[in-house]
């Protein structure tokens, strides 16, 4: 805060400057402090792009033989949905992904592939239909749908 200088003739100049100085440099840091925190709070500092991106892909777990969930570097996931069946698509500990954008830059989208390898059959292409942000109410919607299943399939 700007402190009152008693008596401008009896400080020499850079006192006088100084003083006010400090009270400007504190103001400012105040407001520059202020304005930082308004930014920290609107959003996270590194957002991830809108799509999945090739280069970007961190994880992934199929929840049937015509749906993955893709988790990229963000820890976004999405769903990426398959034309039709992909054989043991669970049981893969590798999956591939090809766009047709030509760069690892290029966001998986439908058109594309997914690329598994069977023994003794050879690579398999699953063609993709549809990629959509994965949200927690599809999740939930997924887990209840599973438990469903799996009660139904116990009786």
């Amino acid at each position: 805060m700007l402190q009152p200088v008693p008596d401008l003739e009896r400080c020499d100049k850079l006192t006088c400057e100084g003083r006010l100085s400090k009270g400007i440099g504190a103001m400012k840091k105040h407001i520059l402090l202020a304005a930082g925190l308004c930014l920290f709070a609107a959003g996270p500092a590194v957002a991830g792009p809108k799509c999945l991106q090739i280069d970007s892909i961190y994880n992934w777990k199929a929840l049937d033989n015509k749906t993955l969930i893709v988790e990229d570097d963000w820890h976004q996931k999405f769903k990426v949905s398959l034309m039709s069946y992909c054989p043991d698509l669970a049981f893969n500990e590798r999956i591939a992904f090809r766009a047709f954008g030509g760069t690892r830059l290029s966001c998986v989208s439908a058109g594309d592939d997914v690329y598994t390898h069977q023994l003794g059959i050879g690579r398999q292409r699953c063609p993709v239909s549809k990629v959509e942000f994965y949200t927690p109410e599809m999740q939930k919607a997924d887990t209840d749908a599973a438990a469903a299943k799996k009660a139904a399939e116990e009786h």
